[in-house]
């Protein structure tokens, strides 16, 4: 039923993509760790080879086919960038391709899936009803700062930790930060496939932490640093998407106008670490993955680079009280 096509691409490699004769689509299979955070370069590895398939303008009017009924673990961030692709795309590729997919075989997956509101954003044709869970806030997206989408997540952390909407405060300062970010410093290039958008949701584990994810489709961190600080990263001799990353949060990239890098997003994002008001805190974007603690950093650089940018950290409850 399966044969496989070598497709020559524009620049330098071949791809090689499972073609199913009988169904008529391309498959791509989704890694059994479909996750940023646990296994961050086979799953943007999968998503890169999505996106070279759709850059192909050859290749338009084709069909996709999804497979993830494999998958042993999962994250909520490799959702939303599925969905991103699938909803997600600009202009340019737009009402280009059909997507389709099956549905994981793992019940604990299958249930992460339903509950995480994924199916709110596709066409769902399971059987099985569609359920939710008082212990996480769905997957919410949009373009700009929503502040009933922040204040959301503030309230969320309120009430499972029992505490006051000043000592919650900062999680809906840094979601208008992240939300307002997206298209603050997207730019538009020739090779972008998906249009600026950002995705949420948070999740408590019934017990002392909640767990936030928040993913921008925009340019990323280390695109716009490059883009907007060239002059000035010749200057302090700063190289490599890991540093660009932490020297943003650091502060150290201020535009003509005196403002700091994206707002004070990442700045505060770093102070709220020092603080202890965030635990785990990692983002990644582009080819770097940063840990940041409360007084120091932990790198890597990923084999596969990510377009975009997600931030995953948690609050541990505990710690609020009196913050």
């Amino acid at each position: 039923a399966y044969k496989t096509l070598q497709i020559q691409r524009y620049l330098e490699t071949k791809e090689t993509y499972d073609y199913n004769e009988e169904r008529k689509v391309f498959e791509f299979h989704a890694p059994d760790i479909f996750s940023f955070v646990l296994n961050p370069n086979e799953t943007n590895a999968f998503f890169a080879k999505i996106i070279s398939f759709i850059t192909r303008r050859d290749n338009f009017g084709r069909s996709l086919f999804i497979d993830i009924s494999k998958i042993e673990q999962l994250t909520t961030d490799a959702l939303m960038y599925l969905l991103a692709l699938v909803n997600n795309l600009n202009e340019n590729f737009q009402n280009k391709y059909s997507f389709s997919g099956n549905a994981p075989n793992k019940p604990e997956i299958k249930k992460m899936f339903s509950e995480s509101g994924f199916y709110h954003f596709v066409k769902y044709q399971g059987t099985e009803p569609i359920t939710r869970n008082k212990d996480n806030l769905q997957i919410v997206s949009g373009e700009r700062s929503e502040t009933k989408v922040a204040k959301q997540m503030s309230d969320f952390v309120c009430n499972k930790a029992s505490v006051t909407r000043l000592e919650s405060n900062f999680i809906y300062i840094m979601m208008i930060e992240l939300m307002s970010n997206t298209f603050k410093h997207a730019y538009s290039s020739g090779q972008k496939v998906l249009f600026p958008r950002w995705y949420s949701f948070a999740e408590f584990d019934g017990d002392h932490t909640i767990s936030f994810t928040f993913m921008d489709t925009g340019d990323g961190i280390p695109a716009t640093v490059r883009k907007n600080f060239a002059e000035k990263l010749d200057i302090l001799k700063i190289k490599g998407d890991s540093k660009y990353v932490t020297s943003a949060l650091d502060g150290e990239f201020r535009t003509a106008t005196g403002q700091t890098f994206r707002g004070k997003g990442l700045p505060r994002i770093r102070k709220f670490c020092r603080e202890d008001k965030i635990q785990n805190m990692r983002i990644i974007t582009n080819s770097a993955d940063v840990s940041v603690h409360q007084s120091r950093y932990t790198t890597y650089t990923l084999s596969n680079p990510l377009c975009g940018t997600l931030y995953f950290w948690q609050v541990d409850i505990t710690k609020l009280k009196g913050a």
